[in-house]
């Protein structure tokens, strides 16, 4: 594993962390407790100290026999026997001028040791750590006494009490914490290794399944049974994603073999057709019909081209449409017009309900329009009526295109917008028509923001309706071209002919 690796791998972070808060709470408690034995052992020290000390203040004020500082020193029975209920105390007692009046001890505490720390006032007892080099520590405690008696007069009392093994303690206590911390983050370290591994079990369990997915194998789920609850979300996103892939693989691959079926028909009859013009000579008239038939092929050909390649271009580009302010009545009766000729012949009538105005690409819109009534006129019985119906609702409009023809099953209705979908199991291809017509009018209406739906009543008729967003959807500005012209080039493909037999 690579550093980078290292750095990013979840279990190296876990560990860290449990590591480093390890480090940190021992540390405090470590912490903690130095001070908490510190302060005990310096109260246990201070609180002798400091009852002797007043002791001997009151003692040394009212000193009554002694006719002098120096008869202390002369009889040191008079302050030692306080000492005799404790042993690791020393006493000196210096005059005001700083002259050693009374030792019980053969030590010396220098004079700026004590002075440093006497009170400016009397009754008051201050306290402070002398440790001179090579030799015991001492916690000090340092009286100013002041005696009724002139010939007595002012001084200093110096308490000093061996503090070394207390020290020693705190010593050996603060090397153990200093080593026992280090080695228990690490111990700590390793034992988040394993939690960690652990607890990532089941995501590697996860992984391996997601590993052993193909596109060949797309059909195989994630088991979550022993995934944890925190996991239950990714698990499911991911058996949802499976899901969507196996759907589009399906789709891909359905639309793969469509695509071939329908490329190969008119190829196959182009071939044959002029391998046998090629076989033997022949009359110009048989060339030219020969000719003339090819070209009925290789206009569906490019017919087929061109709506595929509309299509990728409005999956890939969705945003390159002119929009317009377009009067729905106004476009339909164009439509009804155009068609009108075709359907009186059939004595199909057609005719438009209401009136909207929406902000849409003009020329798309009405190539959406122009598939649907295509396709409801050549699905309508001779004699029938064809209803455009235009109706302004909440937030868009619908144009509903219903025909009163044999009307669709459900599972038809399901993927009748699917590219190729026909509802003639045999495929039949003598309409001309590529199939794609109601695809790209659902692509229209997703570039639009808006979308197409099919209601039908087998037997009774159909309703495709085309619900269009009353203002233009906010999108990026598209790229421009090297020309200099915004949105993509949308091929131009005119529509399938509407009197021919169904894409759907």
């Amino acid at each position: 594993m690579t550093g980078r690796g290292i750095a990013q791998s979840i279990t190296v972070r876990m560990s860290v962390l449990f590591a480093a808060a390890s480090a940190l709470v021992l540390t405090g408690i470590g912490v903690l407790l130095y001070e908490a034995l510190d302060d005990s052992l310096t109260t246990r020290q201070q609180r002798p100290l400091m009852a002797l000390s007043t002791v001997l203040q009151h003692m040394m004020d009212d000193l009554a026999d002694v006719p002098s500082l120096e008869y202390l020193g002369e009889q040191p029975g008079i302050v030692g026997h306080l000492l005799d209920s404790h042993p690791a105390m020393s006493l000196w007692i210096y005059g005001e001028d700083g002259r050693n009046l009374f030792a019980s001890s053969r030590t010396v505490v220098p004079k700026e040791e004590w002075e440093s720390l006497a009170a400016p006032e009397a009754r008051q007892v201050t306290m402070g750590l002398w440790q001179p080099a090579g030799q015991s520590a001492y916690r000090l405690a340092v009286a100013r006494f002041s005696s009724k008696r002139a010939e007595i007069g002012r001084g200093f009392i110096v308490l000093a009490m061996d503090v070394s093994e207390p020290l020693r303690i705190l010593k050996i206590f603060r090397r153990s914490v200093l080593i026992a911390v280090p080695v228990a983050v690490l111990i700590v370290g390793l034992i988040g290794v394993f939690i960690a591994r652990g607890v990532l079990r089941p995501l590697a369990r996860v992984a391996e399944s997601a590993r052993r997915v193909t596109a060949s194998q797309l059909n195989e789920r994630l088991d979550l049974t022993d995934v944890p609850s925190e996991l239950q979300d990714l698990a499911n996103s991911f058996n949802t994603m499976l899901a969507r892939l196996e759907d589009s693989f399906r789709r891909i691959s359905d639309f793969s073999a469509d695509l071939a079926h329908e490329l190969r028909t008119p190829l196959t009859s182009l071939l044959g057709r002029t391998r046998l013009v090629l076989s033997k000579r022949r009359s110009a008239d048989e060339y030219r019909e020969a000719l003339e038939l090819s070209v009925g092929e290789i206009e569906r050909l490019s017919a087929l081209v061109s709506d595929m390649l509309f299509l990728a271009q409005a999956d890939r580009a969705p945003a390159g449409l002119a929009y317009d302010r377009v009067d729905l009545r106004d476009q339909v009766n164009r439509l009804i017009e155009f068609f009108g000729m075709a359907a009186e012949e059939r004595q199909i009538a057609l005719e438009a309900r209401g009136h909207a105005m929406v902000f849409a690409d003009r020329a798309m819109l009405g190539r959406a329009l122009t598939n649907l009534l295509s396709n409801a006129i050549r699905h309508s019985p001779d004699g029938e009526r064809v209803d455009v119906v235009i109706e302004r609702g909440k937030s868009a409009v619908t144009v509903s295109v219903v025909d009163r023809g044999p009307g669709l099953s459900p599972a038809d209705a399901s993927r009748v917008f699917d590219r190729f979908y026909r509802t003639d199991p045999s495929r039949a291809r003598h309409s001309g028509g590529t199939g794609l017509g109601l695809a790209i009018a659902r692509s229209i209406m997703k570039m639009h923001g808006g979308d197409v739906s099919v209601k039908s009543e087998p037997g009774k008729s159909t309703v495709f309706t085309l619900s269009i967003p009353e203002r233009a959807p906010e999108v990026e500005t598209p790229p421009t071209t090297p020309a200099g012209t915004r949105g993509p080039a949308w091929p131009h493909a005119a529509p399938e002919n509407p009197f021919t037999s169904p894409p759907r």
